[in-house]
């Protein structure tokens, strides 16, 4: 294995730990153990904690651009959107992900990581607006910064909800949405 997918190996085990057990898992031996390594070799592929917290937050950031992405460029885009927002995994690792991203340590990237995820949501919700019929009546860094931000919140509130809950809060904000837009 090269060092490259070795280090790929630890993030997507430090994600699958932190989506199950929650950030304060993240420590480097509970990586370790989650990677099936030493804590030194974790160290040999990360510099430090807070540079495998960063890879981890960078992947989670470039998944969710990914799917954000997608679902503004599917056919049907709020039903991409719907599948995108209620997807139990997506939504445990935007809850990882937000956590991360209040970490005193991650206060240096999180705009950068922000700024990816903006302009993605910017994307869609232009999108959205677009199979309604409508035009945005903000600017669309706006637009974009407030889809993602109900986004986050939808994952962080319907931790433990139930499946009538989080198509409630799906449908108002697609409806908040809506309403800044005019023909």
């Amino acid at each position: 294995m090269s060092r490259v997918d070795a280090a790929a190996r630890m993030v997507d085990s430090a994600i699958a730990l932190g989506t199950r057990e929650g950030v304060g898992a993240l420590t480097l031996q509970g990586i370790a153990t989650e990677s099936g390594v030493s804590k030194a070799l974790v160290l040999y592929h990360h510099e430090d904690k807070d540079a495998l917290l960063l890879a981890v937050a960078r992947r989670l950031v470039a998944k969710d651009v990914s799917a954000l992405a997608a679902a503004a460029v599917d056919a049907e885009v709020l039903e991409a959107w719907r599948r995108v927002s209620g997807d139990a995994e997506h939504r445990a690792e935007r809850v990882l992900l937000v956590t991360l991203l209040g970490e005193a340590s991650m206060r240096a990237a999180a705009p950068a990581l922000l700024s990816a995820r903006t302009q993605a949501g910017s994307a869609l919700a232009a999108a959205m607006l677009a199979e309604a019929g409508l035009r945005s009546r903000i600017a669309h860094s706006l637009l974009g910064r407030l889809l993602v931000h109900h986004l986050d919140g939808i994952a962080v509130g319907t931790r433990g909800r139930s499946a009538t809950s989080l198509e409630a809060e799906l449908d108002a904000t697609a409806l908040a949405l809506l309403g800044l837009g005019t023909e």
